[in-house]
């Protein structure tokens, strides 16, 4: 059994919301910047059918901005996958703070000190 406090956990818990919340919006960005090149690669792709370059060239074009948009909305799927699960680790700090606060308070608050885990254990 690991020898983690409670206070230790809500900071690992506290630590992990806020990374997930820093990475999903990193991933939010790089997801925005794809829709955006995707859209004038495709801009692209239709000046130069316009002027009646070959076809082979204007659908690679095409297919690069289809590939970009769909970078896109996975990587804007992620971001909002990285919401919730900073969601959760926010509602899970809070629950356990609801929950283990007071505990907490009242054996740091007592004058005399816990004997080990191990004295409470049974042979």
């Amino acid at each position: 059994m690991a020898n983690t406090t409670y206070r230790e956990l809500r900071a690992a818990v506290q630590q992990l919301a806020d990374f997930v919340a820093q990475d999903g919006e990193a991933i939010r960005q790089i997801g925005l910047i794809a829709a955006a090149n995707a859209r004038e690669v495709a801009q692209t792709a239709d000046s130069l059918a316009r002027v009646e370059v070959d076809t082979y060239t204007t659908g690679e074009a095409k297919d690069v901005a289809r590939i970009m948009s769909g970078l896109s909305t996975a990587a804007i799927a992620t971001a909002s996958a990285a919401d919730s699960v900073g969601a959760a680790a926010r509602a899970t700090d809070a629950q356990a703070q609801k929950s283990h606060e007071g505990i907490d308070e009242q054996v740091n608050a007592m004058g005399v000190p816990m004997a080990k885990a191990a004295f409470y254990e049974q042979e």
